[in-house]
């Protein structure tokens, strides 16, 4: 709650700084149309804006870019390992060598090891694929809470810009204030809805593409395993891991 009444205070800053400028301190030059597109106040307020609300799920962002790359990629390389082992391209102990460096082969491993049944190794892995699947929706919905309001902080863009132009006096003369005013409303909602929809949307979908790619690791995975669990000799297995404890004891 105090991140996000910070994250609006902030706003509301640069809000006041770029859109409304009170003091009349920025440069005039500032507030003008360029190339029919560009106008750098509305630019640096919603540009600043969006940099605020992407700091705000920084740590979302880390953390699901942490499970991608780490834990995920070590569920493929487990699921290649156990199928491996059920094609018979690897042995029982070249599985335990490799498990040293897989920390799902070693979890699924260990779970045998004291006396594990086939289901209590498939709810080892639910676990792992539950804690990814839950940062990912975390980060998903994060984008879409980014992507929904934006539209409408440019809207707020919007309306500031329409009350700076009709609370111009009539007149020829003040016909540069009115279109910075248009200027404003119509550059806002431009801006925004532009990284809507070139940032917030594309990465929301990118992570929904993440779970969709879970979801078929989790039906390999659970294939991968019930093979293993139904190829493996378990006293071969726990034999060699016993050998593998004496000689890590003395050494």
């Amino acid at each position: 709650m105090k991140s996000k009444l910070k994250q609006g205070s902030w706003i509301i800053i640069i809000f006041v700084i770029f859109i409304v400028d009170p003091l009349k301190i920025l440069p005039l030059e500032l507030n003008h149309m360029y190339s029919g597109i560009v106008h750098p106040n509305s630019l640096l307020f919603i540009g600043l804006v969006a940099i605020i609300l992407c700091k705000s799920i920084d740590k979302d962002i880390k953390d699901a870019n942490k499970e991608h790359t780490d834990k995920e990629t070590g569920i493929k390389e487990a699921i290649n390992i156990f199928e491996n082992y059920f094609e018979d391209k690897i042995t029982t102990q070249e599985l335990v060598k490799k498990s040293k460096k897989n920390e799902t082969v070693k979890k699924i491993i260990n779970i045998l090891k004291y006396g594990g049944t086939e289901d209590d190794l498939i709810l080892g892995v639910q676990k792992v694929f539950t804690t990814i699947s839950s940062k990912y929706i975390k980060l998903k919905n994060d984008y879409e809470y980014l992507a929904t309001i934006m539209p409408i902080i440019g809207m707020i863009g919007t309306i500031a810009g329409l009350l700076i132009m009709f609370a111009v006096p009539e007149g020829i003369e003040d016909f540069a204030n009115k279109f910075s005013g248009l200027s404003i409303a119509l550059a806002t909602t431009l801006y925004a809805s532009f990284i809507t929809i070139l940032i917030f949307k594309p990465k929301a979908r990118s992570v929904e593409e993440w779970l969709v790619s879970l979801d078929t690791d989790y039906e390999y995975s659970g294939i991968s395993i019930k093979q293993f669990y139904h190829k493996v000799d378990i006293l071969e297995l726990i034999q060699i891991l016993e050998n593998e404890d004496n000689v890590e004891a003395k050494n």
